[in-house]
């Protein structure tokens, strides 16, 4: 990295030397470091004051080092920021300022991130690669999973909520022309409301979150607002128009969706927007695309997978039926010309494409019924297309799983247990290994996740009554379904979660899960659902064991978590209630009841689940102590005293004796003063200032220390730069990476990494009637 460097377009700088400091340099040399892992070549792009400094690209990342406010931060290119940096991008006073909220939100992160050798940016692991994948650890069993909360939006299926997406602490959906907000935890709704130019026929993808920004499809348009504020920045309005039923994929700057004017013979266009808001002072700026791509009878579901130099996409067929093939085809990046076309065998594609590594092959479905595999060159040029036939229509993008691929499949009706299933597919036969029959239709994605045994667990909603959650347990060489439910002498997927009541209803949504392995989703009965592990104990911090007789117990400095049975430990304070009853001689400890969840399914061996079944709290005790109220007072104030000694120096000893005798006159009370310790270490440091040997070592301690900073003064340099290397640690140690979880694990949202095949980073997740049973914590006093 030594010698002139290039400065990126753009610059400011006439070098592109000078204000490349010794702490950028460090800090480059750390990311060097995971080089190896990440495949990355690190090259100075620019030396403004503010701006780009380092761009460090690979086939597996695409990040860079930028200054802001005179230090250096790392980010991801794609998830953060990426050409935001340019000053171009500042001239107005509004772009300032969402550059500065962007910088600023997201460097702690980024940093952390690059430094602890993580790829993703959310629960959600696809590598980019549309596969709807999370390493969080997932219920694994109806008994250990339970419904938090479930929040009312709308009313039914045409005046409901769109499925969700995760965006930092949020759950982020659609509602009519608003664009709302939750909280995750909590399903409370965030009075803060962007305004959409546009609604919905049907509301059947979630937004997407990337750049900072979040991206909501309208009928006939797409809109782009900012994810913290949810003020519009821009909108884009189809030509041609139509229903946007179709995924919104981003990579590389960029959005991929397009429209459907269903059986309608027009000319449907599918569209790439470059995302940039390049007005920043108006909020209805009208894009253009960077280019179309027109098909007859359009996109319905049909999403995108894009490389460095190309984009695979599926269609409908021009009369929209099952029959007929459809084309998928390979089209240039930053032209939209079409590279290469192959055929379906029958049947349009509403799935999205989903790209495996480890097989180097493209993955759909079609409504004709069939799975696809596609191998294609780098040149975008078709090699081979393989199908297998799946007994009945699919719309569900296929996630890749250790060798398997999982889609749902319709059965011969809409009745209950027609056939419907969800379809294992071995990849290295390219045979179905076999299917587990569900109630209904699961029409949309699996959610995926590897156990720590190995078993791939694959979540699925099903389009009937209730619309439960189901799932699959499986890995290579399984030929049945495990730990299968007897329905009506046919053995069927497992359920995880069954809605029920007010919340039963027909399900077409993608499920999401965030770093706790929460489970988020949405059905017809307009309700959004938080479905997570069951909590299994509780643990308390920072309790007070001494009370008060005559006062209620004091959790002011109380801390509680509920370890759940997935290994999280989540912070539950916030949820504590206290009983103000007050305490009396007798009590002697005190319960803290945490009081969550709706309600929950019970697994009965090998037949269907019990549902609807209520949750019990979860309790912990805190043992107390509880004295008259003259004896409390006098602990108190010795404990005052000796917290009020402060720093030890030789005018202590009066205090420090007097703190001893006070302490001293308790009796039998001393026992519960909670920092005598701190009292003795203070005796100590006396006696130790005390002693003339001590005192004569201290007195050159401090003369050699004068001298020696005296002689190091020309180093102040070096010792800037030692101090900012360390605080920098300390940043990435403190980082709040469960922040990080800012996006949903829908495929279709691109949450998280590197795509594999492009080295860039894809950016992925009225007031409501919140149900919160799930919020409850309650302290009260018993009597042993």
């Amino acid at each position: 990295m030594s010698g002139q460097k290039p400065c990126r377009q753009g610059s400011r700088s006439k070098s592109c030397t000078t204000a490349i400091t010794v702490f950028d340099r460090l800090l480059c040399a750390v990311i060097s470091q995971v080089s190896a892992v990440f495949s990355l070549t690190i090259s100075v792009l620019g030396d403004e004051d503010d701006g780009l400094l380092y761009r460090c690209a690979g086939s597996k990342a695409d990040r860079m080092l930028f200054r802001f406010g005179g230090k250096a931060f790392f980010a991801v290119v794609g998830v953060f920021i990426k050409s935001a940096l340019t000053a171009e991008q500042c001239v107005s006073t509004k772009g300032q300022k969402r550059m500065k909220k962007k910088i600023l939100r997201t460097a702690s992160f980024a940093l952390a991130t690059a430094l602890s050798l993580s790829v993703c940016v959310s629960a959600f692991v696809s590598d980019g690669t549309n596969n709807n994948v999370t390493t969080s650890v997932l219920p694994d069993s109806a008994d250990n999973a339970v419904l938090n909360w479930a929040t009312k939006v709308g009313k039914s299926w045409n005046d409901g909520p769109s499925p969700v997406a995760i965006v930092g602490d949020d759950i982020v959906y659609t509602y009519g022309d608003k664009l709302m907000r939750m909280n995750k935890e909590t399903g409370v709704v965030d009075s803060v409301v962007g305004q959409r130019a546009g609604t919905n026929s049907y509301a059947i993808q979630p937004v997407t979150y990337a750049d900072g920004m979040i991206f909501s499809a309208f009928n006939g348009g797409i809109q782009a607002f900012d994810a913290d504020t949810l003020e519009s920045l821009w909108v884009y309005k189809d030509s041609v128009g139509g229903q946007s039923v179709s995924p919104i994929y981003y990579n590389d700057g960029c959005i991929y969706t397009g429209f459907c004017n269903y059986g309608s013979g027009k000319d449907d266009q599918y569209v790439c927007i470059d995302v940039k808001d390049e007005d920043p002072d108006t909020t209805d700026e009208e894009k253009s695309p960077k280019w179309t791509f027109t098909n007859k009878s359009g996109f319905y579901w049909a999403g995108a997978y894009a490389t460095d130099d190309f984009v695979v996409l599926g269609m409908e067929n021009a009369k929209a039926n099952t029959t007929d093939p459809a084309r998928i085809v390979t089209l240039d990046k930053n032209s939209g010309s079409v590279i290469d076309t192959e055929y379906t065998v029958g049947g349009g594609v509403r799935s999205t494409i989903s790209y495996d590594k480890d097989t180097d092959a493209y993955y759909f479905t079609s409504n004709g019924g069939y799975f696809y595999k596609a191998t294609i060159d780098d040149e975008g040029n078709f090699t081979k297309l393989d199908s297998i036939p799946l007994g009945g229509a699919s719309t569900s993008t296929p996630t890749v799983l250790n060798g398997r691929a999982y889609v749902g499949v319709n059965g011969s009706g809409w009745g209950n247990y027609k056939g419907s299933a969800i379809a294992v597919i071995d990849l290295d036969s390219f045979e179905i290994a076999y299917k587990a029959e569900t109630k209904g239709y699961p029409q949309t994605s699996g959610l995926g996740v590897v156990n720590e045994n190995g078993y791939n667990y694959v979540y699925f909603t099903e389009n009937t009554s209730a619309g439960a959650i189901r799932y699959v347990k499986d890995k290579k060489g399984v030929t049945e379904v495990l730990d299968a439910q007897i329905v009506n002498g046919k053995k069927t997927a497992p359920s995880l979660f069954t809605p029920s009541g007010a919340q039963a209803q027909y399900a077409v949504a993608d499920l999401v899960a965030d770093e706790n392995g929460t489970i988020y989703f949405k059905n017809d009965s307009g309700y959004i659902m938080a479905v997570g592990s069951e909590a299994e104990k509780l643990v308390t911090e920072n309790a007070k064991t001494v009370c008060k007789e005559g006062e209620a117990y004091d959790a002011s400095d109380l801390k509680v978590y509920a370890v759940l049975k997935n290994g999280v430990k989540k912070d539950v304070t916030d949820y504590v209630t206290i009983d103000d009853t007050a305490l009396t001689a007798d009590d002697d400890f005190v319960t803290v009841t945490y009081k969550y969840g709706m309600y929950r399914d019970k697994t009965n061996e090998g037949a269907a689940n019990t549902t609807g079944v209520a949750v019990s709290p979860v309790e912990a005790t805190i043992d107390v102590t509880v004295l008259a109220a003259e004896d409390y007072d006098s602990v108190k104030a010795v404990e005052k005293l000796i917290s009020d000694l402060g720093e030890i120096t030789l005018d202590s000893e009066n205090d420090i004796k007097a703190a001893r005798a006070a302490y001293d006159a308790l009796g039998d009370l001393k026992e519960y003063v909670g920092n005598v310790d701190a009292l003795t270490a203070a005796e100590e440091k006396l006696e130790e200032l005390k002693t003339p040997s001590s005192s004569s070592e201290a007195e050159s301690s401090v003369s050699s220390s004068d001298v020696s900073s005296e002689s190091t003064v020309s180093s102040a340099n070096s010792e800037d730069t030692s101090s900012a290397t360390s605080s920098a640690a300390e940043s990435v140690s403190s980082a709040d990476t469960s922040k990080a979880a800012d996006s949903s694990s829908k495929t279709a949202n691109n949450a998280g990494a590197a795509n594999p095949n492009t080295g860039a980073t894809a950016g992925v997740c009225v007031a409501g009637l919140a149900l919160l049973i799930s919020g409850a914590l309650t302290v009260s006093r018993k009597r042993k």
